[in-house]
């Protein structure tokens, strides 16, 4: 079963996707806590509630990771919720060649006790959006990829399914089973979510990392103080669960936080990989964001790959950095974003640019709407510059 949204009025078919929540609960007083934490990390909050639940908390990468540490007082209980974006592009000066994206997670996951969780994210896409039209580098939808079958059959794929093990108060975690690195590494709390924030890939990780597609792999983390952490990773280079024990893509990240829980939160990271399908050869990336009086944001990010990854994965070095804003106007969220980068191909001077700007507008306490601008010079023969108009409405359910 996939859902494919094609069309702004097949959007009302996510309106009735139903919460299961198959919860018992010892008092009224319990019930009414957890349902106050589940709805806040899922964004089902009133509107007076939204200036106290931080921006990560609301976009599909990091929601997730709170939600199940919430969670595991329900041992043995699986629940279900999830993600819908639809997203609509045109260029105008093309002759009007419309695009749209259509995608869902359902998050299913369930506790064994206070440091056992077990999730899966099962996901469905329909189109792939104006990169299929427009040769880049950058990525202009990268919410976009149909999930459809070479025949022509709609289909809903596991995009994760793991198992999290926590030991000592959370100081070690463990993740195994079929993962998404860049869930983990080269992340950003105002640029890392094609659902929620900007929706062009080169504002969502780096277009410098060459990270495999999801497949089993384990990745380990310790934190110190909550403000410092070291993080490793190994993934095979495919899905398919062959030869498991070699040719694994490495990747190492450490970090730390300044004045955590406040106004002028700042994170720094910087990681180091290894890809065995470019005979080993290395990169490096940096990533840092900045939140100022607690309304205006900043981030950037750099990567760069040895000579011969970098002719296998075809980038060189890339960077990205914007600014952003952020708040509460007539009891409902509002958010600005404005961003700039460029990749610098393999052995090449000229660099592919890309810009976006977009304006998230609180549409009621489950849908959040989004008109976005893009402009990207690609660098492929017989590109020229390019200006696209966009819309995305991104719902939690």
């Amino acid at each position: 079963m996939r859902l494919v949204l094609l069309s702004f009025p097949m959007i009302a078919i996510f309106l009735t996707s139903l919460r299961a929540y198959p919860v018992t609960y010892e008092t009224m007083e319990q019930d009414q806590r957890d349902t106050t934490l589940v709805n806040q990390f899922f964004g089902l909050f009133d509107a007076e509630e939204g200036a106290d639940i931080p921006e990560a908390q609301r976009s599909k990468r990091k929601q997730v990771d709170e939600l199940l540490k919430a969670l595991t007082k329900r041992d043995g209980q699986l629940q279900f919720n999830g993600v819908a974006t639809a997203s609509f592009q045109v260029e105008p000066q093309s002759n009007a060649n419309y695009q749209a994206v259509g995608s869902f997670d359902i998050f299913a996951f369930t506790s064994f006790g206070q440091h056992t969780i077990l999730f899966f994210d099962l996901e469905a896409i329909g189109g792939d959006g104006p990169d299929q039209l427009i040769p880049n580098l950058s990525g202009l939808n990268a919410d976009a990829g149909s999930t459809q079958s070479a025949e022509g059959i709609d289909q809903l794929v596991v995009l994760e399914a793991w198992a999290e093990f926590r030991a000592l108060q959370d100081l070690f975690t463990i993740n195994v089973g079929k993962i998404d690195v860049t869930n983990y590494f080269d992340n950003n709390l105002h640029a890392n979510d094609e659902t929620s924030q900007f929706i062009s890939g080169a504002f969502v990780n780096n277009a410098a990392l060459p990270a495999p597609v999801n497949a089993p792999g384990i990745r380990f983390r310790t934190s110190f103080v909550n403000r410092f952490y070291l993080q490793l990773a190994l993934s095979s280079l495919d899905n398919s669960g062959n030869d498991l024990m070699r040719d694994h893509f490495k990747i190492a990240e450490t970090g730390f936080k300044l004045f955590p829980q406040t106004g002028w939160e700042a994170n720094f990271r910087i990681y180091g990989f290894e890809h065995p399908a470019a005979g080993h050869s290395q990169g490096f990336g940096l990533s840092f964001d900045e939140l100022i009086a607690g309304r205006f944001t900043v981030f950037g990010r750099y990567g760069r790959n040895e000579k011969k990854l970098s002719e296998w994965f075809g980038v060189e070095q890339a960077w990205s950095a914007g600014i952003g804003f952020q708040q509460l106007f007539l009891n409902r969220e509002f958010k600005l974003g404005l961003a700039f980068g460029e990749t610098k191909p393999f052995e090449q001077e000229e660099r592919e640019k890309i810009a976006e700007l977009y304006i998230s507008n609180q549409f009621n306490q489950w849908v959040f709407v989004s008109p976005h601008l893009q402009w990207i010079d690609p660098l492929f023969p017989d590109q020229n510059e390019h200006y696209l108009v966009g819309l995305r409405i991104n719902f939690s359910y």
